[in-house]
């Protein structure tokens, strides 16, 4: 094999800082426009030159309530997520048979279901229940939306368990629960903690569900009540980008210090 030319490693290198530069550019954008305060889109620049923190003060009257729902209806569907996901993932990597392929074809067509064909009939049922406009039905169907990615990045996890270890600990006398919580839970660690991430993503980022199942301001999510923001005859993109800036923080931090979960978590079930 002939060596590369050096200057291809030249080459390669400039693409590749490139494509880093476009792809972190709306970042510096966010950024720089939240500090121009005076600014309209018409006399925005790239380099803030009198840069304020205006649109900061201004975001944080405006956010802290919506980022406090997020958080409240990104944690519940978290919870809700892996409390029905990881005793389904244990059962569809034990279970054989045809029940399991038409589990795991509804799963992966539920998967592919557009949200807004549900919600009409979410609305209409939480209309029903008496829960619309409320934290628990952003929880409900958010989790909806997040369980079936999470039933199949858990089962593929537990495909690749030991199934002498689950014998062993049957033949102890653990009852299939107490293997669940004792044993799987533990050993699938990463997977789980992975599948938790992205239900918060999804949840942190999703708009559709709670622009369509919020009608008050004290259960609007961060992403809605920056729409809100910018429902204005007169758009302020500094308290705009502000919000952005400060929404984006909590599930940023949440990526950086489980990073390596997820990285574990994928590729404990790549091998299935």
């Amino acid at each position: 094999m002939r060596p590369r030319h050096p200057g291809s490693r030249w080459l390669w290198s400039l693409g590749g800082l490139a494509i880093v530069v476009v792809l972190l550019f709306p970042i510096y954008w966010l950024v720089s426009a939240s500090l121009q305060a005076s600014a309209s889109s018409a006399t925005m620049t790239v380099v803030p030159t009198s840069p304020s923190l205006q649109g900061y003060a201004n975001a944080m009257e405006r956010m802290l309530s919506p980022i406090q729902t997020s958080l409240i209806v990104a944690a519940g569907a978290v919870l809700l997520t892996l409390l029905i996901s990881v005793p389904a993932g244990f059962a569809l990597s034990r279970l054989r048979g045809r029940v399991v392929d038409v589990a795991l074809l509804g799963v992966l067509l539920a998967q592919m279901v557009p949200n807004i064909t549900l919600l009409n009939a979410l609305y209409a049922m939480f209309n029903t229940m008496g829960i619309l406009n409320s934290h628990l039905a952003l929880i409900i169907a958010n989790a909806t939306s997040a369980v079936p990615f999470a039933v199949i990045v858990l089962r593929s996890f537990m495909l690749s368990l030991d199934s002498e270890v689950l014998e062993a600990a049957m033949i102890d006398g653990a009852s299939t629960l107490q293997r669940l919580w004792r044993i799987v839970v533990p050993l699938g660690r990463n997977a789980i903690i992975t599948a938790g991430v992205f239900a918060f993503i999804f949840t942190w980022g999703d708009f559709l569900i709670g622009q369509t199942l919020t009608r008050s301001p004290e259960v609007r999510p961060a992403v809605v009540a920056i729409f809100h923001i910018m429902d204005a005859p007169t758009v302020d993109w500094s308290t705009v980008m502000s919000a952005a800036a400060m929404t984006a923080l909590p599930a940023a931090i949440l990526l950086i210090f489980s990073q390596r979960y997820i990285k574990a978590g994928i590729g404990a079930g790549a091998g299935r």
